[in-house]
């Protein structure tokens, strides 16, 4: 991320000036959306570095969640820097200025090769916030692709609507793409079961551990969409002894990981004995 976000920034730098030199507002417009890229990385690194902090007295879970809100955060930001420049794009593509194309033209191969480079950096990180910061860069390089074929259109015709058109197109790609990693993130804070699995998922699996009759009061969440946290009560035949209550639990811990459980908290029961929490859910 690190990588990524010194390369975002120094190119942001150098649309600025190029979008002014060329007139584009398509290009401005992603100036502006690289320098928002370049904060939300700042926080992402930051949340990302405390996310791994082991837990403590405050956070008895850990920080993973820290995580997450990086993820929040650098959405909203990219929501903030999409619909100014949908302000700002829609009135030239009324009343269109022409840009400079062959400018545009090595800008855009200049911000294919910058952004492919970065994206491919982060791509290699699998966390929610890192994964928003990927789908940045992978923005940031299909809009380069856009700015390119719009500027060898203007080239050979005279189109001067089609950057404001690619500024607008580029808008609501990006925002429709950040509202899809938003409803993730979520999902996660409200403790939805995690995208891939869910507790029906893992109580039939539990069940077919030997001596389990039955599992009731499951509850499924995620604390930063990578790792999950299972709890349940689980009620094994009457004739169960301590040790196989134990071997249960053992079991049930191990075959918790396929599912990306790091924590699985259960509470053994015995058959034809009354749960203490018969209203608990």
């Amino acid at each position: 991320m690190r990588f990524a976000f010194v390369l975002n920034l120094g190119f942001a730098l150098v649309e600025l000036v190029g979008g002014y030199l060329t007139n584009s507002v398509a290009i401005m417009s992603d100036a502006l959306h690289d320098f928002g890229d370049a904060l939300a990385m700042i926080i992402a690194i930051f949340m990302e570095k405390l996310s791994h902090k082991s837990s403590d007295q405050n956070f008895s879970y850990g920080y993973r969640r820290f995580s997450v809100l990086g993820a929040v955060i650098t959405g909203m930001i990219l929501i903030v820097g999409s619909v100014f420049i949908l302000v700002e794009a829609v009135p030239r593509l009324i009343n269109p200025q022409q840009p400079h194309a062959n400018g545009m033209l090595l800008l855009a191969l200049l911000g294919v090769t910058i952004n492919g480079i970065a994206a491919l950096r982060v791509s290699k990180g699998t966390s929610l916030n890192e994964r928003m910061l990927m789908w940045h860069m992978i923005e940031d390089v299909m809009g380069w692709v856009l700015v390119l074929i719009g500027a060898l259109v203007m080239k050979f015709w005279d189109l001067p609507q089609v950057d404001a058109g690619l500024a607008i197109a580029l808008s609501v790609w990006i925002l429709f793409n950040v509202f899809k990693n938003l409803r993730e993130a979520t999902k996660v804070f409200l403790m939805a079961s995690p995208s891939g699995s869910s507790v029906e998922a893992v109580v039939e699996e539990i069940k077919k551990i030997e001596n389990v009759v039955d599992v009731h009061h499951a509850h499924l969440w995620s604390l930063d969409g990578e790792n999950h946290v299972f709890t349940g009560h689980v009620v094994l035949k009457e004739e169960a002894t301590l040790l196989e209550m134990q071997t249960v639990k053992n079991e049930i811990k191990k075959r918790m990981k396929a599912f990306g459980i790091i924590e699985a908290t259960v509470e053994t029961e015995i058959q034809g004995v009354s749960c203490l929490d018969p209203q608990h859910a």
